[in-house]
């Protein structure tokens, strides 16, 4: 992940800058593999070494800590939150099996079942079975699009009778069928910056929120382009302007002219047409039109965290089925 130093926020850009600051660290916390605790930089040291006020830096670490992102230590600073990429050792749902598995294994030993042989059946038996309580997710996405993608990456950690449904933000921000969606779901998914904001939007309903990665479209794509090239990254929302630079440079560190505007910046298509490559932030597709012909052109995508899938959603998942099981149970027992 790339580092904040003085290059990082761009005081010429009509986006103020504790807003860049606040785009630059989310994205970093959210999308990093920094682990649970580790130690920020000091209000007074970060805003000497990318040249703001204090103050500035003060108010978004503030606004980090409200959306779960950073932990505000008295007396010690500014930590990162619980990675929600990360299972604690002795909650890692393996370990509840070990004993089990040693058990099976000696008795195949006595029985003169050989390991491999124990593994076949176990893979048998596991093609065989089919969860027999269904769940019901719902994907909080920002645009439908690209929500459709992440919804089909989801449904590798989803069993065979479960479903899932999308529904965007905005769509959640009033008191409608959405939202009512949401509330009602066994789980809703969404991304991990936007944990806090979907959490506050759906009150009682459980929120997972999992990390997001570059997808390898977009590595490839940054990687191939010209050393030479003029590029242009365009993000969709202000907010997130300053993270395009080195979101850029870091899968591209041999491309040095970088400019970062945003989609509906009054100068937009000039700069589009002073340059060789533009690349684009999802929700800024009205670019590819802007662009001339013979100027490259594609997204700066993200796709959901193989990881966060197999370690974090399944396991909920898990829970949550026997969970239901157990409650369907007690109603037919009752």
């Amino acid at each position: 992940m790339f580092a904040i130093d003085a290059s990082s926020i761009d005081k010429s850009l009509p986006v103020p800058v504790g807003t860049q600051l606040h785009g630059l660290l989310s994205y970093m916390l959210a999308f990093s593999d920094m682990p649970y605790g580790t130690k920020l930089q000091s209000v007074r040291q970060l805003a000497a070494d990318i040249g703001i006020a204090p103050m500035t830096v003060s108010q978004v670490y503030q606004q980090l800590r409200d959306e779960g992102l950073i932990e505000v230590r008295a007396g010690l600073g500014a930590f990162t939150a619980r990675d929600p990429g990360k299972v604690p050792e002795d909650r890692h749902p393996i370990n509840a099996l070990r004993g089990d598995i040693d058990s099976i294994i000696g008795k195949a030993e006595s029985l003169g079942v050989s390991p491999m042989a124990l593994v076949s059946m176990i893979n048998a038996r596991a093609h065989m079975r089919r969860p027999s309580v269904g769940l019901g997710i719902v994907f909080v996405c920002i645009f439908e699009g690209p929500g459709r993608d992440y919804v089909e990456q989801a449904r590798r950690a989803l069993g065979p009778s479960d479903t899932i449904d999308l529904v965007t933000i905005d769509a959640i921000r009033t008191s409608g069928p959405e939202r009512q969606a949401c509330i009602a779901a066994d789980l809703v998914v969404t991304f991990s910056h936007r944990e806090a904001e979907v959490r506050s939007l759906v009150s009682g309903a459980d929120v997972l929120g999992l990390r997001m990665l570059p997808s390898q479209r977009t590595r490839q794509n940054l990687a191939g382009l010209d050393s030479r090239a003029r590029v242009a990254a365009v993000t969709h929302f202000q907010d997130y302007i300053a993270i395009m630079r080195p979101s850029v440079r870091e899968f591209a560190p041999h491309v040095s002219d970088i400019r970062v505007t945003w989609s509906s910046a009054p100068d937009l298509a000039e700069i589009i047409n002073s340059c060789d490559a533009v690349v684009y932030a999802t929700g800024a597709d009205h670019i590819i039109q802007l662009a001339p012909p013979n100027v490259q052109c594609f997204e700066y995508r993200h796709a959901l965290d193989p990881s966060a899938l197999e370690i974090i959603l399944a396991p909920r998942l898990a829970e949550l089925r026997q969970a239901k099981a157990g409650q369907d149970v007690d109603r037919i027992t009752a």
